[in-house]
């Protein structure tokens, strides 16, 4: 069972809108994982097969998902946009009840959906005046395992903002490819790096955040949700697209939120 909630959360990954920590949490086994890598020594035996069942799980789905996904968003990438924002919209939602509402948190909502709009759609996105890739990339892979570890964020939404989530995709794909990997060993090296040091430093901390702040962290967490939702709306009706693509977009938007709800269940 555990290697089929790794499989899940592990497809949740690499889809653009999903939250592999939401689908953790839905599954619950969320606080489990955290409390498995920050106290791993404390119950090895215990939190390694734990963990190798959820990881296995995971990267088996990375790695068979990855073409799939690659091919959906190069033939048919606003309709798979609106499916994936429909999941996000749907999880999104389910995770705000578990937040209790003060008028303070109404107010934080706001200025974090503004700030990071006003930061993604002032062409954030737009990394070509960093001295070299493999910094975008390592901010990349940084983001990326930020994402993995706080719930309710997308860490696709987030490389897509970043301007390579495609790029990324590639990379997985031709994860078997030794010509490519030669071809591209700076940009996996710099990656790799990037998910190595965030892996350390936000483990520990969301793992405090959580057992200390959780009301006020799971806030921040929906802020940064639904901005990425507002984000990713704007930047899929940017895409060229004709009336009949648009229905069956919208049916596909809400068939996401309705999986994403029963996946919750």
């Amino acid at each position: 069972m555990l290697i089929i909630k790794g499989f899940i959360i592990g497809l949740g990954k690499i889809m653009p809108g999903v939250s592999g920590a939401m689908l953790a949490i839905n599954f619950g086994v969320y606080e489990k994982l955290l409390s498995a890598i920050t106290n791993f020594f404390d119950n090895l035996r215990s939190n390694f097969i734990f963990l190798l069942k959820v990881g296995f799980g995971g990267l088996l789905a990375i790695m068979l998902g990855s073409n799939g996904i690659l091919y959906l968003f190069t033939n048919y990438k606003f309709l798979t946009m609106l499916f994936f924002i429909g999941l996000m919209l749907g999880g999104t939602y389910r995770f705000s009840k578990k937040i209790y509402y003060q008028r303070k948190h109404i107010i934080i909502l706001l200025v974090i959906i503004g700030l990071f709009l006003y930061l993604s759609l002032g062409n954030i996105n737009n990394l070509g005046v960093l001295p070299n890739n493999e910094i975008k990339y390592f901010l990349g892979g940084f983001t990326e395992i930020f994402a993995s570890i706080v719930p309710g964020i997308s860490g696709t939404s987030l490389l897509m903002i970043l301007g390579i989530y495609e790029d990324i995709i590639e990379l997985i794909a031709n994860v078997y490819n030794f010509n490519y990997i030669l071809d591209n060993i700076n940009i996996y090296f710099s990656y790799s790096i990037g998910m190595i040091i965030s892996f350390i430093i936000n483990c520990y901390l969301v793992n405090y955040l959580i057992k200390k702040h959780k009301n006020n962290s799971y806030v921040l967490v929906l802020g940064l949700s639904l901005a990425s939702i507002i984000y990713l709306l704007i930047m899929t009706f940017k895409l060229k697209f004709v009336l009949f693509e648009l229905l069956i977009g919208i049916v596909l938007f809400v068939l996401g939120i309705i999986i994403a709800n029963l996946l919750a269940k």
